[in-house]
């Protein structure tokens, strides 16, 4: 099929249907891909300040109705309540100072309540056989403890289900899924955990200067360089579309090969 071309002075625009559905497909691209950078900057520049803003803030008692997590991420809290050591999980590849082992999260009733909040005791090596579960004492009856409020520990890709389901307990699960932990003990939770720091450790290791001091994995910074990239990337293909669609005229150059 012949190419359609708009003539303008000495030089011609040709449209080419293959030039024009790549730009059609590289441009949105691009564009789109910038604008996602930039809302992600915003997204983690709220979470540094959300950080630095809460962390400055002093103990709060955490109560039934502290639900609200942008209220209560990175806070020190004080806790009562009982922790339920018949329903533990070991969250699997954490290691400290190059050990395999486990983080050990114990879910606990708030005191006068039937709320529960999922506590990150400590670490715990996982030993040479994988078959046995490592030992996980704690305290009975009622209990008051201090710790800091942290997200849910995320995982880049999550393949399957967290772990095994049915009545055997402790579980080891390969990432922490606050709805899966619902549905295996049947206890509402707060939307987050805390990390305890006091309180008798029972030889877990409680060294949780990672987990506090992490920052986002990519800085806003870095997401704002990302989204100049992908608009220069659409600028470009804008501008190799112009190179390679406008030419000089085929009318000029005959007459100038024909004089």
């Amino acid at each position: 099929m012949k190419s359609k071309s708009i003539q303008f002075g000495s030089y011609e625009f040709r449209f080419r249907w293959s030039l024009f559905i790549t730009l059609l497909i590289l441009l949105p691209l691009g564009i789109t891909l910038g604008f996602w950078q930039m809302d992600r900057a915003k997204e983690k520049d709220s979470i540094e300040n959300l950080r630095e803003k809460n962390t400055n803030q002093g103990m709060i008692r955490l109560g039934a109705n502290d639900n609200d997590i942008d209220t209560m991420l990175y806070r020190e809290v004080s806790i009562s309540g009982e922790f339920k050591l018949s329903q533990q999980i070991l969250l699997e590849n954490k290691k400290y100072k190059t050990k395999p082992g486990y983080h050990i999260f114990t879910p606990m009733r708030l005191q006068d309540s039937d709320i529960y909040i999922l506590i990150a005791r400590g670490w715990v090596p996982q030993g040479a056989d994988r078959r046995f579960t490592p030992a996980l004492p704690g305290s009975q009856g009622n209990q008051k403890i201090q710790g800091r409020v942290e997200r849910v520990p995320s995982v880049g890709l999550k393949v399957g289900e967290p772990g095994e389901s049915g009545m055997m307990w402790p579980k080891r699960l390969t990432y922490l899924e606050l709805s899966w932990v619902t549905k295996e003990t049947g206890y509402k939770f707060l939307p987050y955990v805390v990390y305890q720091t006091s309180g008798e450790d029972f030889g877990l290791v409680r060294d949780w200067r990672q987990e506090f001091q992490a920052k986002e994995r990519m800085s806003p910074e870095k997401h704002l360089g990302y989204a100049l990239q992908w608009f220069s990337l659409a600028a470009l293909v804008v501008i190799m579309y112009l190179i390679l669609s406008i030419g000089k005229s085929r009318r000029d150059a005959d007459s100038g090969e024909s004089s």
